[in-house]
């Protein structure tokens, strides 16, 4: 399915052949159409619908490009920009064919994911990103309470040193019990 909102998006990129950014596009798109406001109730299936739509009209618009060999288009949620494919820089080309852009591309032009992400999905979706920042934070604060001075420790260290540390610690002989607790809690974060 063509997506309606190409022309739109091509008049906004021509408008800055410095590049500019998804949210920016998302503005002036709004402005010009307000409809794009309507797509869902929910604030977040709204923002993720309209993200949706503009991420599937650039790479359709990339990959017609492509095609006619004339003009390049670089995608980044923070720069997307129109390159003649004479000046393309090189770096560019590369940055795009090795860092997954194929994936990103195969998911945003597949319309079935657009149809059937819901609410519920979204709101897993925004969790899970949570979530996954949290323990980032927490790994760090892990390591550190199992006194692991690297960030990048096997599964064998992790419980050999929760093992010496946990059995120094543990209340039945002489150990603290938050001291315990706490080797658990790090133990268990640095394992998921």
């Amino acid at each position: 399915m063509r997506n309606p909102l190409i022309g739109p998006i091509l008049h906004i990129l021509k408008k800055h052949p410095e590049g500019i950014g998804e949210f920016e596009i998302l503005q002036a798109l709004k402005t010009q159409l307000p409809e794009l406001k309507k797509i869902a109730e929910n604030a977040n299936l709204l923002l993720f619908r309209q993200h949706f739509l503009i991420m599937n009209a650039l790479y359709q618009l990339q990959f017609s490009l492509r095609q006619e060999g004339r003009l390049s288009l670089t995608i980044s949620p923070m720069h997307i920009q129109l390159f003649s494919s004479k000046l393309t820089p090189l770096a560019t080309r590369q940055d795009i064919d090795n860092h997954g852009e194929a994936k990103l591309a195969a998911y945003y032009l597949d319309w079935k994911e657009y149809e059937k992400t819901d609410e519920q999905d979204v709101s897993q979706l925004l969790a899970s990103f949570y979530t996954r920042i949290y323990l980032n934070d927490d790994r760090d604060a892990a390591l550190e309470t199992l006194q692991i001075f690297h960030k990048s420790p096997s599964k064998e260290e992790i419980k050999r040193q929760y093992r010496k540390l946990a059995h120094q610690a543990h209340p039945d002989h002489g150990g603290n019990t938050e001291t315990f607790i706490s080797l658990r809690q790090a133990y268990e974060c640095l394992l998921l």
